[in-house]
């Protein structure tokens, strides 16, 4: 008895300190807004959530639609058109994320695609990081290739 009492302690003991806190990877929801299509908002989340699954430190959060349904429902939401951050982070808080990636998206009169990105910690409410791109707009490729780009630069440590 001595002798399993012993191993647990030591089994317990090496998890213990073995366990890294920094490689349990945040829940982060990703939020595309802006005077665009439906369908170029699931373009954009969808190569958004791509990117992300190749990263170690950030989890695509599971739920996306659920995130979107939610917010959908405010009040301030359904009056302006327009998500407040304050939204976004209650909503975020609500469904159990620890990051919101938000994405803005414009296209131009003149087929500009503008594209705004920012990446909220939801427990400080700080932005971490911000990237601003944009591209001629001839496709929704481009929505793509933004997208991917907005994603690789907000969730690499290494980017700028």
């Amino acid at each position: 008895m001595k002798k399993i009492s012993i191993l647990l302690a030591l089994l317990f003991a090496c998890s213990f300190f073995s366990f890294d806190a920094s490689a349990v990877a945040k829940k982060v929801a990703v939020y595309v807004e802006g005077e665009i299509s439906n369908d170029n908002k699931t373009i954009i989340s969808t190569a958004v959530l791509s990117r992300m699954s190749g990263n170690n430190d950030y989890a695509p959060f599971e739920r996306n639609a659920t995130f979107i349904d939610a917010l959908n429902q405010e009040q301030d939401f359904q009056l302006s058109g327009e998500v407040p951050e304050r939204e976004i982070r209650e909503v975020g808080e609500r469904l159990g994320v620890d990051y919101v990636l938000a994405v803005n998206v414009i296209i131009s009169s003149d087929d500009v695609c503008y594209m705004s990105a920012r990446l909220i910690n939801l427990e400080t409410g700080a932005i971490l990081k911000t990237v601003n791109l944009n591209r001629k707009y001839t496709d929704s490729s481009v929505l793509t290739t933004l997208a991917n780009n907005v994603a690789y630069r907000l969730l690499n440590t290494k980017s700028k």
